[in-house]
C-alpha cells in the first residue's frame, strides 16, 4: 500500500490524541476568463483559492459551467515573430537572467524559468487544428509530461510525439483530440538545442483538471489502478498534474498545513512516481529507484520513500543495499520518532520475512531464528 506521511505526530506516547483543527471554508476569487466554447455547447471557468480547507472542511467548489454556441473548429497558427513556431522576438530574453511561469486563474507555487520568452497558454478545444511551422526539416512537436519538463527542455522522462495529421505537407499541424480534453498540453521541439532556445509553448484544452496528492493516494490504495498498464499510465499522469502544481495539491491531504505541504509535496510525488512504476504489471526498477532518490534528494527523512527503496532491493535480491537500507530506515524511525516513520520500519520488516530473510541487527539471508525475538531486537 502507498503511503506518505500524516502531520507529523511522534509516537512517545501512545496515549496522545492530535487536537481536531477547526474547519476551514474554501473562500475563492473567480476568473474573469473562460474556456472556448466547446463542441458540447459548454465552457467554463476556474478559480484561485483564497483561503484553503482542509480534510474535515467544506470542499472548493467545481468549476463555473455555462451554455455557449459552438462556433466550429478553428486553425491556429503557432508562429512567432521570426517565422518559426513558439519562438517570440523578445529584446530582453538574452539579458533576462530568469522568468517566472505562472497561469492565470490557478493556484500553484510559480517557479522560475531558465533564460526564455514566454507566450501565454494557447486556449483550444476538441477539434480545433494547430498548425507549427517547422524551421528545420528535423523539427517535431514532443508533448512534455509536465511543467517541470516543460521548464527544463527534459526529454527523458515520458511524453509522446504529437501525431501529425495526414494532410500535413511543409507544415505540422495537430488537431486536438478528444483525450486531450481538460489537460495542459507543454509542447516543444525535442531538436538539439530548439527547445532551450524558445521553440516550447503551452497549450490549454478547455478545464485543465488540476491533480491532487488525496487523489493519487485514492486511486493506489483504493483503486489499485496501477494493477493495470493503462491505468498505471493514467495514474503517472495524475501524478505528474499534483506535482506540477505543488503545494497546493496537498493542502487538502495535509489539512491546510502549508509549511508542511511545502516540504513534502514534491517528495511526496518522486516517491509515489517510484512505487507505481515498480508495482505497475510492465515493472521498470531502474526508473522506480531513480524516483525514490529525487524523493530522498528533497526530503532526506523521508521515511515512505526509504521503505520502497528498501523494498525495491528486496526485489532485485541486493541484500547488501537492502541491509543498509533497513539500517538507514532504523536511524530515521528513532530520530525522527513519528507514526509514520515508525510504521514505514515495520512494513519492511514485514518484506524482509516474505523475503525469508532476517533483517540487522542479525542481517541474514536466512529466516529469523525465534522471529518475534529478531523483530523485536530490529524494530527497537
Amino acid at each position: 500500500m502507498a503511503q506518505v506521511a500524516e502531520q507529523q505526530t511522534t509516537v512517545a506516547d501512545p496515549t496522545a490524541v492530535v487536537a481536531t483543527k477547526p474547519k476551514i471554508d474554501c473562500k475563492v476569487s473567480w476568473s474573469e476568463s473562460w474556456t472556448k466554447c466547446s463542441p458540447d455547447g459548454f465552457q467554463t471557468r476556474r478559480y484561485t483559492v483564497d483561503i484553503y480547507p482542509t480534510r474535515a472542511g467544506k470542499q472548493c467548489p467545481q468549476p463555473q459551467k455555462k451554455g455557449c454556441t459552438y462556433p466550429g473548429s478553428q486553425t491556429i497558427n503557432v508562429d512567432g515573430n521570426d517565422g518559426t513556431w513558439g519562438t517570440k522576438n523578445c529584446a530582453q530574453r538574452r539579458s533576462a537572467k530568469r522568468t517566472v511561469l505562472n497561469y492565470l486563474g490557478e493556484t500553484h507555487e510559480s517557479f522560475s524559468m531558465s533564460d526564455m520568452c514566454q507566450h501565454e497558454p494557447i486556449k483550444v478545444t476538441v477539434g480545433d487544428v494547430l498548425v507549427f511551422v517547422n524551421s528545420q526539416p528535423t523539427d517535431d512537436v514532443f508533448a512534455l509530461p509536465s511543467q517541470w519538463h516543460y521548464a527544463e527542455c527534459n526529454f527523458t522522462d515520458g511524453g509522446y510525439k504529437l501525431p501529425v495529421d495526414p494532410m500535413s505537407t511543409d507544415t505540422f499541424r495537430y488537431t486536438i483530440r478528444a483525450q486531450d480534453s481538460n489537460t495542459r498540453l507543454y509542447l516543444a521541439s525535442s531538436r538539439d538545442s530548439a527547445c532551450s532556445d524558445g521553440q516550447r509553448v503551452l497549450v490549454s484544452v478547455d478545464d485543465f483538471k488540476q491533480g491532487t496528492l488525496a487523489e493519487a493516494l485514492d486511486l493506489i490504495n483504493n483503486k489499485k489502478s496501477y494493477e493495470s498498464e493503462e491505468g498505471a499510465i493514467a495514474l503517472i499522469e495524475r501524478i505528474w498534474c499534483f506535482e506540477d502544481h505543488c503545494p497546493m495539491p496537498a493542502m487538502g491531504f495535509y489539512e491546510g498545513n502549508e509549511a508542511w505541504s511545502k516540504e513534502r509535496c514534491k517528495a511526496d510525488a518522486y516517491s509515489l512516481l517510484g512505487f507505481v512504476y515498480r508495482k505497475r504489471p510492465k515493472a521498470q526498477i531502474q526508473r522506480a529507484e531513480e524516483y525514490y532518490k529525487k524523493a530522498l534528494e528533497l526530503v532526506p527523512e523521508h521515511c515512505e520513500a526509504t521503505e520502497y527503496m528498501g523494498e525495491l532491493y528486496i526485489q532485485m535480491n541486493d541484500f547488501t543495499t537492502a541491509s543498509a537500507t533497513f539500517t538507514r530506515l532504523q536511524a530515521l524511525k528513532d530520530s525522527e520518532n513519528t507514526a509514520a516513520c515508525a510504521n514505514s520500519l515495520t512494513l519492511l520488516q514485514e518484506a524482509w520475512n516474505t523475503q525469508g530473510w532476517c533483517p540487522p541487527p542479525v542481517n541474514s539471508k536466512t529466516a529469523c531464528v525465534g522471529s518475534s525475538s529478531a523483530a523485536s531486537s530490529s524494530l527497537s
